[in-house]
């Protein structure tokens, strides 16, 4: 807590006045990633073509990913899937997913788990890559998206 007050440039005292502890700014934080994640799902299905909301929103996730690399899998996995928000982005990664399907940008079988897979393991190629080398992840997720592709 010392090391975060300093980096914000707070008293640490102003930092437990707002948060009992370690656990709840982490938890705070971790709400913060995951309506982050939900406004790009958001702003993904409101893209006329399906193909490049779902791709946008891939995208995001993995420079997101990227960007918060050495704790975003630990934040992330601090939210229950329960969550209001979870489950809100959970249906728009549905509704995303459909929409492709729908205009033959992906093949009929796929689902939106498939597209959940994805994106956890998007994070372990980001996770398992050298700081700041996008090429993997971006590869990956190319390589993937082609084999769910419809035709």
């Amino acid at each position: 807590m010392e090391a975060i007050a300093s980096r914000a440039g707070l008293g640490v005292g102003t930092i437990y006045r707002r948060f009992a502890g370690k656990d709840a700014l982490l938890d705070a934080i971790a709400q913060l990633f995951v309506e982050e994640l939900d406004q790009a799902a958001a702003a993904a299905l409101t893209d006329p073509d399906p193909a490049a909301g779902l791709e946008g929103f891939l995208d995001f996730v993995g420079v997101f990913n990227a960007e918060k690399r050495r704790y975003a899998a630990a934040l992330t996995d601090r939210v229950s899937a329960d969550d209001e928000v979870s489950a809100r982005t959970a249906d728009r990664v549905r509704q995303l997913t459909r929409n492709a399907v729908d205009a033959e940008y992906l093949a009929q079988d796929v689902t939106a788990d498939d597209i959940k897979a994805l994106i956890v393991a998007v994070r372990g190629v980001v996770a398992a890559s050298p700081d700041g080398d996008d090429g993997p992840w971006r590869r990956f997720l190319r390589i993937h998206l082609a084999g769910l592709r419809a035709g």
